[in-house]
């Protein structure tokens, strides 16, 4: 499912560059929610921010925070951000670095985009973590004997890795143990 955020904000009545405030963040994300009762499981979510430059902590944590909360639920599906500006994902980096903090739970969404950090993810992964989304995402699927090769971390290291990052919703678990990248 593709949702074109400016679009959204547009059907809301929501003028401007900008999306600032907890009022609106509520607002946008009780309208993309309701929508989440078509989403399949498995389905990705992607969340375009074209044409909005500024999103501030406060959106972002009543938006985007719960958005990704939402998707470790029972619907198993996933978040992915797409044309992000850069102090948007400033923002959305900041927050979510600072929820991880404070609830002592990472929260961390997958990007289209390239981001300043130089992965195409937002949030606090290790350097491990990062080395295998970043894998995946070059080779769209693996297994856990792929990554053992790949980066010498023993079996029971990466399958613990890997079951975290599913948690994240940052990889795709599929039944016959492939992940797949988001």
């Amino acid at each position: 499912m593709v949702i074109i955020i400016r679009k959204k904000a547009d059907e809301l009545k929501h003028r401007g560059p900008d999306l600032i405030t907890r009022p609106v963040g509520r607002l946008m994300y009780q309208s993309i929610s309701s929508m989440l009762e078509h989403i399949r499981e498995g389905e990705t979510l992607l969340l375009d921010f074209q044409n909005i430059k500024v999103i501030d902590s406060s959106f972002i944590d009543e938006m985007i925070v719960r958005l990704v909360l939402d998707s470790r639920g029972g619907d198993g599906f996933y978040v992915k951000l797409k044309n992000i500006s850069e102090i948007a994902e400033i923002n959305i980096d900041m927050v979510f670095r600072s929820y991880s903090n404070y609830k002592n739970k990472k929260i961390v969404v997958i990007t289209e985009n390239i981001c300043q950090n130089n992965a195409f993810f937002i949030g606090p992964l290790s350097d491990r973590e990062r080395d295998i989304v970043e894998f995946l995402r070059i080779n769209k699927s693996i297994t856990t004997d792929d990554i053992v090769r790949f980066s010498g971390i023993p079996r029971e290291d990466v399958t613990g890795i890997m079951d975290g990052l599913h948690e994240l919703r940052v990889v795709k678990k599929q039944d016959n143990g492939v992940f797949a990248a988001i």
